[in-house]
């Protein structure tokens, strides 16, 4: 066969981010240079009549405008396998300095056709062993495109983006990473929202000063985003977003450590800021229907990091058993917040589905939901917010064979709020003692005065009856903790009460604000507007409004049917009198005046109440 280069000039629609320019076609994967000159494109071939990757880099280094490196290397040159092209690589890692560089590994498969049957044509194979831990394919340049690369041999990453605005696409390989030598770089993109940009990777690691990265629409094992206490934190990444198309899907994670412990996770971030992890399928298959075989037993790390949010993903398929010496034991947990070497600060964890598929009706065998905790008793995790006040910020956690969320000992303002908790093997909220760890409903205590536990051993609310009548319920109850202190009070619904007498959460029915008296007491009266049948189970979290620390459920009571909550002043009709009786209540700031059940008075309960009051109930 003929080697030849190819000169042309086309457009480079198909690879956005560069414009129109040269291509230089490798046609052999053997790693030499013998050409001269300027060592530019006009100056290959060298003797031997042939161009090699590491001319074509070089010849598009030193010379400018945009250019695309194409591969069209003949099958009598396929050395080390029969279904690909793989490039030597013996002169040390391949270096793309210039700008608007495009890597088309893809059009070695449009020259020979689809010969490898698990993945692209053409690849990399290092030849010389004590490369092993540097990376294949280095991009310092602005504005590159890497695509189609095949599976990388003898290194340690296939391709790093140490520049910025670079692309790596529709690559079937191992290690991706953005790292930057030695500056920051950003604003690059691995994946894409197009099927076709879709990377199949084993590993995607951000690091050192990767700043407003997007790893989207990938399938891969692990992803890693931060840094050390060594190097520059990682800022501003995203992994994910918030449609279908930038979804990464995250499976097949871990390994058995020492002594047969199952370690690894599907997302670590660990010395990183503000970064969001949005959006994925997390331990289960593509269409969210079970659980993917994994070893890794965490589905999402958190460590010693600032402002990571978690939001809209599906973590499920977390549970594994151990091997050799932890034979038959079991791990698993789909979240886990940690602080190792400082504080981990301001984590959310808002609107995701925990131990379920992607309907949130059928179960994905799955351990612990969320655990909140710490390595040492230096640092803490400080500020966490699972669920919120607003609506779609609750998570579903449902199905967990063991616990929904668990606080660690030295935890004190984890907030827990509006979430659906349902369904699983033991509490939806554990606050962990210092003695006992998660050991089960922790008994209230006069004045709330023992603090050695999660969120402070914060008391839970005392809940005495609940009547519902068309679509309110009244409930009633007390709070003892702290003097003189304010609480969210939030109430759930469940179709049956916990075995335990206390429990979860269900269905989010509402919240009021009480603040408790010099005693440490105060009465609660909530009339909410919302649906829930009687017969249904009622509990209830008490939430320190200072300190953002959430107590675990409270003891069930069971809902009767009471009467019409339009009936405001109880005399047994629905008449104008209902009308100003509530009016004076809801104008006075009265708790009553709450009637929809959102902890503010204002004219939304001014609606509710209409509503209701016009239905006659």
């Amino acid at each position: 066969m003929t080697h030849s280069v190819a000169l042309t000039v086309l457009a480079l629609g198909a690879l956005s981010g560069t414009a129109a320019g040269q291509t230089v076609t490798v046609d052999t994967a053997r790693d030499v240079v013998d050409f001269g000159g300027a060592l530019r494109v006009d100056d290959l071939p060298g003797p031997d009549g042939r161009v090699s990757f590491r001319e074509a880099l070089m010849a598009t280094d030193n010379t400018p405008g945009p250019q695309t490196v194409a591969f069209a290397v003949p099958q009598d040159e396929w050395w080390y396998s029969g279904v690909k092209a793989m490039l030597e690589n013996d002169g040390g890692t391949f270096v793309v300095s210039d700008d608007e560089t495009a890597i088309d590994f893809m059009t070695q498969t449009a020259f020979t056709g689809d010969t490898n049957p698990n993945g692209r044509e053409c690849g990399v194979k290092g030849t010389f062993p004590n490369g092993m831990g540097s990376p294949a394919i280095v991009i310092y340049g602005d504005h590159c495109v890497v695509r189609g690369m095949a599976e990388v041999e003898w290194r340690r990453e296939s391709v790093v983006l140490a520049g910025s605005h670079n692309r790596v696409v529709q690559c079937v390989t191992g290690l991706v990473s953005i790292d930057p030598y030695p500056e920051h770089c950003a604003f690059n993109t691995i994946g894409g929202t197009a099927p076709e940009d879709r990377n199949e990777l084993d590993q995607i690691t951000l690091v050192c000063g990767a700043d407003d990265n997007a790893v989207i629409g990938n399938t891969v094992e692990t992803i890693f985003v931060g840094a050390s206490p060594y190097c520059d934190t990682s800022s501003r990444n995203r992994i994910g977003g918030p449609t279908p198309e930038e979804r990464n899907v995250i499976n097949g994670f871990g390994y058995y450590g020492e002594e047969g412990l199952p370690v690894g996770e599907g997302i670590e971030v660990s010395w990183a800021t503000d970064t969001l992890i949005e959006g994925n399928y997390i331990g289960v298959t593509a269409d969210g229907t079970a659980r993917f075989p994994q070893i890794g037993p965490t589905g999402i790390e958190i460590n010693d990091s600032d402002n990571t949010t978690v939001r809209g993903n599906l973590i499920s398929g977390l549970r594994v058993t151990g091997a050799n010496h932890y034979q038959g034991q079991l791990f698993g947990q789909a979240i886990r917040v940690n602080s190792i070497n400082r504080d981990n600060n301001g984590i959310v964890i808002e609107g995701n589905m925990i131990g379920t598929d992607f309907t949130g009706e059928h179960p994905i065998q799955t351990l612990n939901g969320v655990l909140v905790g710490q390595f040492t008793s230096r640092y803490t995790p400080h500020g966490a917010r699972i669920g919120g006040t607003e609506p779609g910020q609750g998570n579903l956690i449902a199905f967990c064979e063991r616990l929904g969320v668990g606080v660690g000992s030295l935890i004190g303002d984890v907030a827990i709020s509006g979430n659906s908790i349902r369904d699983n093997g033991q509490l939806g909220i554990d606050l962990a003692t210092w003695s006992a760890g998660y050991d089960g409903v922790t008994p209230n205590d006069p004045g709330d005065t023992d603090t050695q536990g999660g969120n402070g051993l914060q008391n839970f609310p005392v809940l005495s009856g609940a009547e519902t009548a068309g679509s309110a319920i009244r409930i009633t109850g007390s709070l003892n903790s702290h003097a003189n202190t304010s609480y969210r009070v939030e109430f759930f619904a469940n179709a049956a009460c916990d075995p335990t007498g206390y429990g979860e959460g269900e269905t989010y029915l509402g919240a009021v604000e009480v603040t408790t008296d010099g005693s440490g007491n105060a009465a609660i009266d909530a009339t909410l507007g919302a649906s829930a049948p009687a017969g249904a189970f009622i509990t209830a979290t008490a939430t320190d409004l200072a300190l953002g620390a959430t107590s675990e459920f409270g003891a069930c009571v069971e809902a009767a049917q009471g009467g019409c909550p339009a009936d405001f002043n109880t005399d047994g009709e629905v008449n104008t009198l209902d009308v100003l009786a509530f009016l004076n209540a809801w104008s006075s700031g009265d708790p009553r005046g709450d009637f929809n059940g959102d902890g503010a008075v204002n004219t939304l309960d001014v609606l509710a109440f209409l509503n209701a009051w016009s239905a006659g109930c």
